[in-house]
C-alpha cells in the first residue's frame, strides 16, 4: 500500500496549497542495497511530482543498507543538518547518526550534539526542530515496538539531547517520526510532537493513511493528523524562551532538610 498511498498523499498535497512538505525519514523497509536502491527511488520519483519545495531527513532503515549520502544522491536533495526558513517559519533539521541495531540501539556519534547545539544557538527566533528520533525520551507504554525495547526509540544520550535544546536561545516545537505513533509530550517548556507512519497497520490493522498539517499564525502553533487515526492540536508558539523551574529534590530528600 505505500506507493499508492504515497500518490494520494502528493495529490492530496498539490491540491492543498501548502508552502512546502517536509519528509521525516523511515521511506522504506530495509533489505539490502540493491533492493534499498530500488525502492528509494521509487520512492523519490514519486516525491518529484511534488509541486512545492520538499525537504527530507533520513532515518534507520534508509541507512540501514545505504548512506546517507546514497540517499541524498537519489533525491538530489540534502539530507544533512542544516537551517531553513520555510514561508516565515524558522526549521532545524537535526541528521545526527540514525543508525540502528538490536545490539547497539541509538548512539550519537562525534560532533552531533555540537552540531545541534550550534543549529539552535544561531538565532533567537522561535525554532521548528525537525528529527527522525524524538528527542523527548518520553514513555513507550503501549507502543507495539518500542515498550519492551524502550532504548530503540531514543538516543542513549537523551539526557544531554535535552539540555541542550533547554539552553539554546530560541523557544522550540520539535518534531520527529521513527516511533510510529502519534504523541505529544511537554519537556522543560519543549512540546515535542511525533507523527504516525503512513503505512503502521498495529494499531487498527489497517496502514494508517497518517500525514501531519502544521500551520503557524501569529502566537500559535496547529498541528492536525488526517487519516485513520487523526489529531488536533493548539500549542503556543511563543516568541521568548521558557523553561519551567526545576524539578524538586525527592521527597524523602526533602523530609531530611
Amino acid at each position: 500500500m505505500a506507493l499508492p498511498l504515497l500518490e494520494r498523499f502528493v495529490a492530496e498535497i498539490n491540491a492543498a496549497g501548502v508552502d512546502a512538505v517536509i519528509d521525516l525519514g523511515d521511506r522504506i523497509s530495509d533489505e539490502d542495497p540493491e533492493r534499498d536502491r530500488l525502492l528509494q527511488s521509487d520512492v523519490a520519483m514519486c516525491f518529484a511530482t511534488v509541486a512545492v519545495a520538499h525537504h527530507h531527513l533520513s532515518g534507520n532503515h534508509d541507512v540501514a543498507c545505504l548512506t546517507l549520502a546514497d540517499n541524498e544522491a537519489i533525491f538530489d536533495l540534502p539530507s544533512q543538518s542544516r537551517t531553513l526558513i520555510i514561508g516565515d517559519l524558522r526549521c532545524v533539521f537535526w541528521q545526527p547518526d540514525v543508525r540502528l541495531t538490536r545490539a547497539r540501539g541509538l548512539h550519537l556519534s562525534d560532533g552531533d550534539l555540537d552540531g545541534l547545539a550550534d543549529l539552535l544557538g544561531q538565532d533567537e527566533r522561535p525554532t521548528l526542530l525537525v528529527s527522525h528520533v524524538p528527542l523527548s525520551g518520553h514513555a513507550q507504554t503501549g507502543n507495539y515496538y518500542f515498550e519492551a525495547n524502550p532504548g530503540h526509540a531514543t538516543y542513549a544520550e537523551i539526557a544531554e539531547i535535552r539540555k541542550v535544546i533547554a539552553d539554546a536561545p530560541c523557544p522550540v516545537v520539535a518534531l520527529a517520526g521513527h516511533v510510529h505513533w502519534n504523541t505529544l509530550t511537554t519537556v522543560d517548556g519543549t512540546p515535542h510532537i511525533t507523527l504516525q507512519s503512513l503505512t503502521e497497520t498495529f494499531i487498527s490493522g489497517e496502514p494508517a493513511e497518517s500525514f501531519g498539517v502544521l500551520e503557524v499564525e501569529d502566537d500559535e502553533l496547529r498541528w492536525r493528523v488526517l487519516g485513520r487515526e487523526p489529531v488536533s492540536v493548539a500549542l503556543p508558539w511563543r516568541k521568548a524562551k521558557s523553561r519551567w523551574r526545576a524539578p524538586l529534590p525527592t521527597f524523602t530528600a526533602l523530609e531530611a532538610t
